[in-house]
């Protein structure tokens, strides 16, 4: 019966059993007084397709979150693109117009906003003595919101991935000048030569796995990963250990989900509802 009386957003991915999304949007809805709910629906790469013309048939439903492994997969299925979307090549945000669907990139404006409020300049374009460097962990669709933010800093970059193609396929098609891709085998080189490290991969969600040993890293390190769920993640937890500072993606989650909420909504997002959502979501008991 909600189902009927409500509008609704999705979130497609696989997995997205993980996902604290539905906790602290459907507390934004309740708190703006929007008649909205926000609901998981887990989407297999070959059902994507077929999903997306249902939600342009079912004006019900006013708009999606993309998660992995849909980022990049979901932009040909669309009818038109957001500037960043375009720019990035990569979509986490559906809204509609009519029958048209319309990809949208939050990420950016998540990312770009958590990364401020923990690394303050020196690290924007008004630091002087040169770029910042920073390793991308992976080369999917959140690594592109990533390694296009730090494009803008001016930061150099070194994009490593299992897929080496992707990761050069993202540093030609973001037109990233002071980026490159490197194998995965470059890892031990790439850790000790820059200061921020980014992890856009699903590693550590089974709270225990690295992508390389946590001896690696040293107090001059500081590391966002954009996992925020375990809480405390693998790599972040390694991190404090060895004197480095570290941040999840807790901070991010809730910035591109405002963001996404005020596509869907044309309201301004109630944050601090949203905020004690997600806040409540992660507490231990």
């Amino acid at each position: 019966m909600e189902d009927r009386e409500h509008e609704r957003v999705l979130l497609l991915g696989d997995p997205v059993g993980h996902s604290l999304s539905p906790k602290f949007q459907n507390a934004g809805f309740t708190a703006a007084g929007v008649s909205v709910r926000y609901q998981v629906r887990r989407v297999a790469p070959l059902e994507l397709a077929g999903v997306v013309r249902e939600i342009r048939d079912d004006p019900r439903i006013i708009g999606a979150n993309v998660t992995i492994p849909h980022k990049l997969a979901v932009v040909s299925l669309l009818d038109e693109l957001a500037p960043e979307a375009a720019a990035v090549g990569a979509v986490n945000t559906l809204s509609r117009r009519g029958s048209r669907l319309i990809g949208s990139n939050t990420d950016v404006a998540g990312f770009r906003r958590a990364l401020s409020e923990v690394l303050p300049p020196p690290l924007g374009e008004d630091r002087g003595g040169g770029p910042r460097s920073a390793l991308i962990l992976g080369a999917g669709g959140a690594a592109r919101a990533v390694a296009y933010v730090l494009g803008l800093l001016r930061a150099e970059l070194f994009i490593v991935s299992r897929d080496l193609d992707a990761g050069r396929r993202l540093v030609r098609q973001l037109h990233l000048e002071h980026a490159r891709a490197t194998p995965m085998g470059s890892l031990a080189l790439m850790v000790p030569a820059v200061e921020l490290i980014v992890n856009a991969t699903p590693v550590g969600i089974d709270g225990k796995s690295l992508l390389f040993p946590a001896e690696w890293l040293t107090p001059r390190h500081f590391v966002f990963d954009l996992l925020y769920n375990p809480p405390v993640t693998p790599l972040v937890e390694a991190a404090l250990a060895h004197g480095a500072r570290a941040v999840t993606g807790l901070d991010m989650l809730l910035y591109q989900g405002a963001a996404s909420f005020e596509i869907w909504t044309g309201k301004p997002a109630p944050e601090p509802a949203m905020r004690e959502a997600l806040q409540q979501a992660v507490s231990p008991g």
